[in-house]
C-alpha cells in the first residue's frame, strides 16, 4: 500500500484572521434560536416529529421518488448554473431558507407526475407557491420563479415556469415568524398540540402509517395567509422551451460503482465496509431536542447570515459524487466544531487534521477550484486562543489531488469486485475506537496510516 505523501505538499495553508473576526462578530450578534427551516413551516407536524422521534422507515417507492427528484434537481442546476447562484442559503430570524437558484430572481424547483399551469397552481399546488413566498420574504422581494417538471421514469414530459408575484412581502415574513414561533413552542413542550394540520395528513404521511403521530384529522387548518398574498401568476413560454431543450440531452453514464460521498475518497477503507457489508445495529436514539444547539449553531448562523449569495452550492464539472459542495464567497468550505484547547497553527493543519485539508482539496477538484476554506470553532479553548480559525487552504498543484482522487476511486471499485480492502489506504487512529467494523478491516494491523 502505498504511503500517499505527495498530496501534503501540494497544499498552502494561511491564516485569515480578518474573517475570523469577521464571522465572530456575526456570531456575536446571532439571534440565539433554535433554526426552522423553510420547509418545516410547510408542514409544521412533521418538522415537530423529526427532531422529537426516532426516524421513521421510508418506503422504498418514496425513496425512489426522492432519488428522482435529487437528480432532476441537479440536472437542472447545472442548466441554470451559468446564469447565477445554486442553492443560495438564506437566513432572517432563525429562519433557514435554501433557494434551489438565484438569478434575477429567487427560483424554485419541483418535480411532478403532473406539470400543472398557472390557472391550477393556488388550487392543486399551493405548497409550491408558498414556498415560493417563503423564500421572496427573506429576500425581501415581491416576486420568483416556480419551475415544474413533469417527470416519468428517466424522461421529463411538460415544463412548467411560473413567475408568481406577491403583494407585500412583509406581511409573508410575519406569518413566517409566527409559524415558526409556534413550531418552536411545540419543541420546547415536548407536544405538537397547537399545531396545523399535516398537509400530507391523508396523502401518505409516514409518521401517521408509522404510529408515531396521533393526528386524528381535526387539527386546526393552517391558515392562508401566504397565498392570499399571491397577486399574480403567469406562464413564460419561453423559459419552459429554453429548459425543455437543455433537459433532454442524455446524462453522462457513471461506474457501476460510483462515489456517493467525499467521505468514501478521505476513508476509503471505512467506505468499502459500509459498502459491502450489512449495516451495523443502529445505536440508542437521542433526541436533539434533549441537547443545547451549542456553538456549533451560533457559528453556523455567522456563516450564512451575511450578505445574500455568500453561502451557494458550486457547480459540479464530474458526475460523481451524488453530495453536492457547498462554497463560501466562492470557494468550499467546511465548518466544524472542535474540543481541542490549543488550536493548530497554519503550519500544523495538515498533520493535524489532514482529513479536512483532503475533503477540501476533493472538493476544489471536482468544482474546478483551488482556493477552499476549513472554519474551525473551538469549543473550550485555552485562554490565550481564539475561539475561530479561518484558514485559507490553497491548492499549489490541483492535479495532484485529481491523481489522487482517480487512484482511491479504482481502488476502491477494485476492492468491492474482489472484495478485498488491504490496498486501501486505512482510517485514522481517531476513527478506530468506535469503528464497528474494527474487528475485521485490519486498520490496527496497518503499517502506516493515510492519516493521523
Amino acid at each position: 500500500m502505498s504511503r500517499e505523501p505527495e498530496w501534503r505538499t501540494a497544499v498552502r495553508v494561511l491564516d485569515e484572521p480578518d474573517l475570523a473576526r469577521e464571522l465572530t462578530d456575526r456570531c456575536g450578534q446571532a439571534s440565539g434560536l433554535r433554526s426552522v427551516g423553510v420547509t418545516d413551516l410547510l408542514a409544521a407536524r412533521p418538522a415537530f416529529w423529526r427532531l422529537a422521534a426516532p426516524p421513521v422507515r421510508v418506503t422504498a417507492e418514496r425513496e425512489a421518488r426522492m432519488r428522482s427528484g435529487r437528480t432532476w434537481h441537479r440536472r437542472l442546476g447545472e442548466a441554470l448554473a451559468a446564469e447565477g447562484q445554486l442553492e443560495v442559503r438564506v437566513r432572517r430570524d432563525g429562519i433557514v431558507g435554501r433557494l434551489d437558484a438565484l438569478t434575477d430572481r429567487p427560483i424554485e424547483v419541483k418535480t411532478a407526475s403532473l406539470a400543472v399551469g398557472p390557472e391550477l397552481l393556488l388550487a392543486e399546488r399551493p405548497e409550491y407557491a408558498e414556498q415560493l413566498a417563503m423564500y421572496c420574504a427573506l429576500l425581501g422581494r415581491p416576486d420568483g420563479r416556480i419551475l415544474v417538471l413533469e417527470v416519468r421514469d428517466r424522461e421529463v414530459g411538460a415544463v412548467r415556469a411560473l413567475d408568481v408575484r406577491f403583494r407585500r412581502p412583509g406581511v409573508l415574513l410575519e406569518e413566517m415568524r409566527r409559524r415558526a414561533a409556534a413550531l418552536r413552542a411545540a419543541w420546547d413542550a415536548r407536544r405538537p398540540e397547537g399545531l396545523a394540520r399535516c398537509p400530507w395528513y391523508d396523502r401518505g404521511c409516514e409518521y401517521r402509517q408509522s404510529g408515531t403521530c396521533d393526528c386524528g384529522g381535526n387539527e386546526p387548518i393552517e391558515s392562508d395567509a401566504l397565498r392570499r398574498e399571491v397577486e399574480a401568476v403567469d406562464a413564460v413560454p419561453s423559459e419552459e422551451a429554453r429548459l425543455r431543450e437543455r433537459l433532454s440531452a442524455e446524462p453522462v453514464p457513471v461506474s457501476s460503482y460510483p462515489i456517493a460521498r467525499f467521505r468514501e475518497i478521505v476513508y476509503p477503507r471505512r467506505a468499502f465496509f459500509e459498502r459491502s457489508r450489512p449495516p451495523p445495529p443502529p445505536e440508542p436514539w437521542a433526541s436533539p431536542l434533549e441537547r443545547d444547539p451549542g456553538s456549533y449553531s451560533r457559528w453556523a448562523e455567522a456563516v450564512e447570515s451575511g450578505p445574500v449569495g455568500e453561502v451557494a452550492r458550486l457547480p459540479s464539472r464530474a458526475e460523481e459524487p451524488e453530495e453536492d459542495v457547498t462554497g463560501f464567497r466562492g470557494a468550499p468550505y467546511l465548518l466544524r466544531s472542535s474540543a481541542a484547547r490549543v488550536p493548530p497553527t497554519s503550519a500544523e493543519l495538515v498533520g493535524r487534521f489532514p482529513q479536512y485539508v483532503l475533503e477540501l482539496g476533493f472538493k476544489c477538484v471536482v468544482t474546478g477550484t483551488n482556493v477552499a476554506r476549513a472554519i474551525i470553532a473551538y469549543e473550550h479553548p485555552a485562554p490565550s486562543s481564539d475561539r475561530l480559525r479561518v484558514f485559507r487552504i490553497e491548492l499549489t498543484s490541483p492535479a495532484t489531488f485529481a491523481r489522487l482522487w482517480r487512484r482511491r476511486s479504482s481502488a476502491l471499485e477494485r476492492a468491492l469486485r474482489s472484495g478485498a480492502p488491504l490496498d486501501l489506504p486505512a482510517c485514522p487512529e481517531w476513527m478506530f475506537d468506535r469503528c464497528p467494523y474494527r474487528g475485521e478491516c485490519g486498520c490496527a494491523s496497518a503499517p502506516e496510516r493515510s492519516q493521523r
